[in-house]
C-alpha cells in the first residue's frame, strides 16, 4: 500500500533548547508512531527538492535571511508552513546580551514574512497572540511541552529539617536574577535551615553567601532537566520582568517546578497568571523587594502549604502538559494543511546521505571560487576570516548529524522504554502516583 502519512519538512535554525524541545521532540515522536514522514534538517541544508517533497513544512525561531528562498520555494510550490515562535523576536531589548542580530532590519523583515506567509503560527503566549494576530488571522496559542521521560519514577525525597530553594535558567549573563538578589539575602540570613542553588549564572553578592550553591549551565537540556528532577527542590523561584519582551515568553519554568512537584513563587505576569492559580499551584507576587521576601518566609514557614502547592500543581502539570496534548497540536494543523494542499509531488523519499555531501561539495566549491576575489579585493587576513566563519558552519554540519542522530535514537528508547513498562506515553497514571 502507499504511504498516505503526510510528509512534513521542519526546518531549524539551530539546535537549542526550545527547538528540540518544542519542535523536533514532538515530530520524531508522531514519525516513529507513523502518524506522519518526517525530514527533520537544518535551514542551510534546505533544498527545493526537499521543499518539493513535502506536505507540510514547519519552520521556526528565526530564518537568517540568506535562507529566504525557502519561503519562496515554499510559495512557489504551494507548500503551507507551520511557523512557531516562542518569544516577541519583534520586541528584544538593545539591553539583552548576545540578541542585537535579532534587532537587525534585513532579520525583522524576514521574520514579519514567516510570519504573514505561515498558514497557521503556534505560539505559548496569549500576550504574543494577540500581537501577532494583526499579521496573521491563525495564530494558535498552545501548551508547552514537557518531557517526563525524564522525570524519575518517583518524587526524590526531600531534605528533613532543611528547605532548598532553586532558580535556575539558561542565561549565562542573567539581568532578571538580580531583581532577587536582596530578597534572598535577607531571607538566607533570617533562616539558617534555608539552601539555596542557583543553576546557570552567577550572581553577584548571592553567589559568595556560605549557604548558596553554584550549579553549572547544562546546554545539554535533557542532561540538564533529568538532574534537576533528581534533586528534591522544595521551593523554585522564577522572576520575570513585566514588559513587551517577556510577556511575549512561555510559562516553561511552572511547567519544569510543576512536574518535579515543586512550590513555585512567579512574577505575576501575563505569562504565569494564565496558568497559575495564587495560593493553589502557586504564589504570585509583584516584581518588589518585600513582596518576594514575604512570599518566601510564608512557604519556608509553612511546611504544609509548601508541599501542598507542589502537589496540586504536580497534579495540574500531569492533566495539562502531556506528550499526548504536545502532539496532536501538531498533528492536526498538519493534516488539515496537508489535506488542502497539492498532491503533485514526487514519489516518497527523504534526503539521503548522498544528498547532504553533494550539498557540502557545492558549499565548498563556492568557497573555494570566492577565496581568490576576497584575497584581491580585501586582503588576506579578511580572506581568512571569512574561510574560518565558513570552516564553523560546516563543523556545525557535522554537530548538527550527529546530535540529529542522537536525538532520534533518544526519542525511539523512550519509545520503546514506555512500550516495554505498558505506559502509554501522554497518560498520566505513571505521573500521579
Amino acid at each position: 500500500m502507499p504511504d498516505v502519512r503526510p510528509r512534513v519538512l521542519a526546518v531549524l535554525p539551530a539546535l537549542f533548547p526550545s527547538t528540540v524541545i518544542g519542535v523536533a521532540k514532538p515530530l520524531l515522536r508522531l514519525h516513529r508512531d507513523e502518524r506522519i514522514s518526517l525530514e527533520l534538517t537544518l535551514q542551510y541544508l534546505v533544498s527545493r527538492r526537499a521543499v518539493e517533497r513535502a506536505d507540510a513544512m514547519v519552520l521556526c525561531h528565526t530564518v537568517d535571511p540568506h535562507y529566504g528562498v525557502i519561503l519562496e520555494w515554499a510559495r512557489e510550490l504551494g507548500r503551507p508552513i507551520i511557523y512557531e515562535i516562542d518569544d516577541d523576536l519583534l520586541a528584544v531589548p538593545e539591553h539583552l546580551p548576545g540578541l542585537a542580530y535579532l534587532r537587525e532590519p534585513a532579520r525583522r523583515e524576514q521574520l514579519l514574512a514567516c510570519i504573514r506567509q505561515a498558514d497557521v503560527v503556534r505560539v505559548y503566549s496569549p500576550a504574543l497572540q494577540a500581537k501577532l494576530a494583526s499579521y496573521n488571522a491563525n495564530v494558535s496559542l498552545v501548551a508547552g511541552p514537557l518531557d517526563w521521560s525524564l522525570m524519575p519514577d518517583a518524587p526524590p525525597r526531600r531534605t528533613a529539617g532543611t528547605v532548598k530553594m532553586v532558580y535556575a535558567t539558561s542565561r549565562a549573563q542573567d539581568t532578571i536574577g538580580t531583581m532577587l538578589v536582596a530578597p534572598l539575602l535577607r531571607t538566607l540570613d533570617a533562616h539558617p535551615h534555608v539552601e539555596l542553588t542557583i543553576w546557570g549564572p552567577r550572581l553577584d553578592r548571592l553567589s559568595e553567601h556560605p549557604r548558596v550553591r553554584s550549579r553549572p549551565l547544562i546546554r545539554d537540556y535533557d542532561r540538564f532537566f533529568e538532574r534537576f528532577a533528581r534533586e528534591g527542590f522544595d521551593i523554585g523561584l522564577a522572576p520575570l520582568p513585566d514588559d513587551e519582551f517577556h510577556r511575549g515568553k512561555s510559562n516553561n519554568k511552572f511547567r519544569e517546578y510543576a512536574a518535579c512537584g515543586i512550590a513555585g513563587i512567579y512574577s505575576d505576569t501575563s505569562v504565569y497568571d494564565t496558568s497559575v492559580e495564587h495560593n493553589v499551584t502557586g504564589l504570585l507576587v509583584r516584581n518588589d523587594d518585600h513582596e518576594w521576601h514575604a512570599a518566601l518566609a510564608r512557604l519556608i514557614g509553612d511546611a504544609a502549604l509548601c508541599k501542598a502547592i507542589g502537589d496540586r500543581a504536580r497534579q495540574y502539570a500531569a492533566t495539562h502538559f502531556t506528550e499526548a496534548i504536545t502532539d496532536n497540536a501538531w498533528l492536526a494543523p498538519i493534516i488539515r494543511l496537508a489535506a488542502a494542499g497539492p498532491r503533485s509531488r514526487p514519489a516518497a523519499s527523504t534526503a539521503s546521505g548522498a544528498e547532504t555531501i553533494i550539498g557540502v561539495a557545492r558549499f565548498v566549491s563556492r568557497l573555494a571560487a570566492k577565496a581568490g576575489p576576497v584575497r584581491r579585493a580585501h586582503g588576506a587576513r579578511v580572506m581568512w576570516q571569512r574561510v574560518w566563519v565558513h570552516s564553523l558552519g560546516l563543523a556545525q554540519l557535522a554537530t548538527w548529524e550527529i546530535k540529529r542522530r542522537r536525538l532520534e535514537r533518544r526519542v525511539a528508547r523512550q519509545r520503546a522504554s514506555h512500550q516495554r513498562s505498558g505506559v502509554v506515553p501522554g497518560k498520566t497514571t505513571r505521573l500521579t502516583e
